[in-house]
């Protein structure tokens, strides 16, 4: 068990990735699985959302390590497949999410938690989302919003990539999300709902570890 899980055990706060019960999440960090903020709010969502994760089909675009930890030891009863570009740790679909070549209608959940501003084509990859899930299936999706509380999506495709930074305010993100990036789902023909954090309670925010400026959203396939 690692120093900081010792020192700062309690139960002021509980980060719902591992189950860790403590005192705060230093540098917004949990200090046994090193979940941040954004991560933290996935399951929060599923819960928010009262997404069902019984006996479906999933796929998690990109996972980070925390949040295959989190699907796998949570959710038993699923067949579970994690898509990236890259052949990395946990992965067992290399694949591009613009052309994945999967066969229609096969997933009944969707998860995606910022991976689409990284994606130069993202409105081809919200198509082939739409187009490997089962009728009513859902994808839950989280962007940065950059800068805090930016209203409007922001992309200039003549922006060189070593200038990404400076516009968008990472070096590998492709566009300045806004809070109506929700609008390239519904133009493919999903619904919305949406979850955000400044309008949750201090007390949730405080106990879970989350922010005050994330978004997510849950998408469905009419």
């Amino acid at each position: 068990m690692k120093k900081d899980q010792i020192l700062l055990s309690g139960h002021k706060v509980k980060c719902k990735m591992c189950g860790w019960n403590g005192k705060r999440f230093p540098n917004s960090r949990c200090p046994k699985c090193r979940s941040l903020a954004r991560t933290r709010l996935i399951p929060f969502s599923i819960n928010f959302f009262d997404i069902n994760l019984d006996d479906i089909n999933l796929l998690h675009v990109a996972p980070n390590i925390s949040e295959y930890n989190f699907i796998k030891v949570n959710f038993q009863n699923i067949t579970y497949d994690r898509l990236d570009i890259v052949n990395r740790d946990k992965i067992n679909l290399v694949r591009d999410l613009t052309n994945t070549k999967l066969q229609d209608f096969q997933y009944d959940l969707i998860i995606i938690w910022h991976v689409l501003e990284h994606i130069p084509n993202d409105i081809k990859a919200i198509e082939e989302m739409y187009r490997i899930l089962k009728k009513k299936g859902q994808v839950l999706v989280s962007v940065p919003i950059h800068p805090k509380g930016n209203p409007i999506t922001e992309e200039d495709k003549s922006v060189r990539r070593e200038d990404f930074q400076k516009f968008y305010g990472h070096p590998d993100h492709c566009r300045s999300c806004g809070l109506d990036y929700y609008k390239r789902f519904e133009e493919v023909g999903f619904d919305t709902l949406t979850l955000d954090t400044s309008k949750i309670s201090e007390t949730d925010r405080k106990k879970f570890g989350l922010s005050n400026s994330h978004i997510s959203w849950l998408f469905t396939k009419k």
